[in-house]
């Protein structure tokens, strides 16, 4: 599998792209075993591609977006995030602008966005580090029979919160299954890291993020055939927003 970054838009950024997806691959590999890809060859200034680049071995499996079995999507990130932390990753960094994002005109939930706006502009929490995919959700997992055979897109990769992660797959579950499967998912998730404790403030930075990129992130699952539509993911955002206000 060769990734090849040759949007003019993130051309200035993909060297250090290149550079961070192939230390967090290795890292990641030695945690988890070859449901990671391993990195093969990597161009990061283009001089051999055309563009940065990074080669890696094809993972088997098919995304399965809808009825996850939340127990199993669980278990490589609880052993990531209490693997030794992995030296030449980036820390962590939102994905929004807190000043920027604002209550959602379409929302009939205007005051528990209001509550989740006001607790995204405060400081985030406190946490210890740990290595974070930082885009774990069901899109990046691959499956084969019932079993995880492959995690990819490690781009992203980095330190920080395990909060940051778990938020993240939990909103993604949210708006393709409802809040019960994001529930279930911090359910399983708890279970196998005993002592963890969720501050869900993390998970209101995380919805606020989709809401402020309009759910491009998520309306992509359609590829997989999810069937998203706006209608269907704000009315499943104002659920979340509600569940996470009270």
């Amino acid at each position: 599998m060769l990734r090849r970054w040759d949007r003019p838009d993130l051309v200035g950024e993909a060297p250090d792209n290149v550079a961070n997806e192939v230390r967090a691959l290795e890292a990641a590999r030695a945690v988890l075993g070859p449901v990671v890809p391993e990195p093969l060859a990597a161009d990061r200034l283009g001089r051999t591609v055309g563009c940065p680049a990074v080669l890696m071995t094809c993972v088997p499996g098919t995304p399965v977006v809808g009825d996850l079995d939340v127990g199993r999507l669980a278990e490589p990130a609880a052993r990531l995030h209490t693997a030794d932390l992995p030296g030449g990753l980036t820390g962590y960094r939102p994905w929004f602008d807190p000043d920027r994002v604002a209550v959602p005109r379409w929302t009939h939930a205007p005051a528990a966005w209001a509550t989740l706006l006001d607790t995204v502009r405060g400081s985030e929490p406190a946490g210890s580090v740990a290595f974070l995919h930082r885009d774990y959700h069901p899109g990046n997992v691959l499956w084969a029979e019932g079993a995880i055979s492959g995690i990819v897109d490690w781009v992203s990769a980095c330190l920080g919160p395990a909060g940051v992660d778990v938020a993240h797959t939990r909103t993604n579950l949210a708006l393709v299954d409802g809040v019960d499967a994001a529930d279930a998912y911090l359910a399983a998730y708890s279970a196998l890291v005993p002592g963890y404790r969720h501050d869900r403030s993390w998970d209101a930075r995380d919805l606020v993020g989709f809401v402020d990129e309009d759910f491009a992130g998520v309306l992509a699952f359609n590829t997989l055939g999810a069937g998203l539509d706006h209608a269907t993911l704000r009315d499943r955002a104002d659920a979340y927003a509600r569940t996470l206000a009270r």
